[in-house]
């Protein structure tokens, strides 16, 4: 099962999210909970401090890398599988619930 939350600026995206993720894992599901969220409080969501969380290292920009198919068609492509990347990059929090951080923003526009 995927799921994806989305919606504007304080919609409750982030609490939505962080409920089912925790829900699921407390039901023994294997849960990934990815924060690709700018301003991220999934973690502390998830029951880690702010210490914690602010020490999460994101995934790196390098995971994505761009190919050119036949028809010269620019494509991105994973580097790692998906469980390589969640094994590398994930940080286990409580009720069965792994955590990845995707890519912070440098500055401006670097997105």
């Amino acid at each position: 099962m995927k799921i994806a939350v989305s919606g504007k600026g304080g919609s409750g995206k982030t609490t939505i999210a962080g409920t089912l993720a925790r829900a699921f894992g407390r039901m023994g599901q294997r849960v990934l909970a990815i924060d690709a969220d700018s301003n991220p409080n999934l973690a502390t969501l998830l029951g880690m401090s702010r210490e914690e969380a602010a020490g999460i290292v994101p995934l790196p920009r390098d995971l994505l890398q761009e190919e050119t198919d036949a028809s010269g068609n620019r494509i991105l492509k994973l580097a790692m599988n998906p469980d390589a990347i969640a094994e590398a990059y994930g940080v286990k929090v409580p009720d069965n619930v792994t955590l990845l951080v995707g890519g912070k923003v440098d500055h401006a526009g670097s997105g």
